[in-house]
């Protein structure tokens, strides 16, 4: 587990091309996840070029219906996710919708959340973390490969956390930020959708990876701390504290 420390910091120096996005149109309920996304890029350029690099931004596109055919998987994908393939976010609409009627006054603080643990697992694709998951897991033990898998999910709510401990600081979000119900929102949605999936259908992005109190745990320490280098889920696994 050793070198998944090293993908933490391995971004520093690197002069990485920005690439331009592209989106379905969107219809008027998507104007703030728009705004959201946006806010979660511009913390990301001014966060990679504190650290030496030059931030590639993920493309962003909306869908209504399951996806079929993409990033590599045959069946049809549902709900929020990322591709690393071809650097892409894809948020579902409906799912989007759901999430901002439970969270009511706290949309934006929820909506954001999910929108930056996508975005986060770009920046874990375009500065190695993703294929160094892959390449350990697929050598690992069943137990060592799924612990792989929920450091790599915590590092993303970890990840989210930066974003909204910047989003507050520049009042984008703004009053009191539930931590706790936001996952649990989150979670409680994902999970229901997943079990009401039709044949033939696929759920890429649990967004409920770890026990309750792990993703709490990592979450509060990006959005407390606002330290890139706070997020190191991999060593703490490899120490057993994670």
């Amino acid at each position: 587990m050793r070198p998944m420390r090293c993908a933490v910091i391995v971004l520093v120096g690197l002069g990485l091309a920005t690439l331009g996005r592209t989106s379905s149109a969107p219809v008027a309920e998507d104007a703030d996840s728009q705004k959201l996304f946006g806010g979660v890029d511009a913390f990301w350029s001014q966060q990679v070029a504190a650290l030496g690099g030059r931030y590639r931004p993920p493309n962003l596109v909306y869908f209504a219906q399951p996806l079929k055919n993409l990033c590599g998987v045959a069946a049809a994908l549902t709900g929020p996710f990322y591709c690393p393939v071809n650097e892409t976010v894809y948020m579902d609409r409906g799912f989007l919708q759901q999430l901002r009627a439970r969270a009511g006054t706290d949309s934006s603080t929820v909506v954001g959340f999910v929108i930056a643990h996508e975005v986060a697992h770009h920046l874990q694709n375009v500065i190695g973390t993703t294929t160094i998951v892959e390449q350990a897991r697929a050598s690992s033990t069943t137990a060592v490969a799924q612990r792989t898998l929920t450091s790599f999910e915590l590092q993303a709510d970890c990840y989210s956390g930066l974003w909204l401990h910047w989003a507050r600081n520049g009042g984008i979000i703004k009053g009191p930020v539930d931590l706790a119900a936001t996952l649990a929102i989150v979670a409680a949605l994902s999970q229901e959708q997943q079990s009401h999936l039709h044949a033939g259908e696929q759920w890429l992005d649990p967004l409920a990876q770890g026990e309750a109190a792990q993703r709490l745990k990592w979450l509060q320490r990006g959005s407390d701390s606002g330290d890139f280098n706070a997020c190191d889920t991999f060593g703490a696994a490899a120490a057993g504290s994670l």
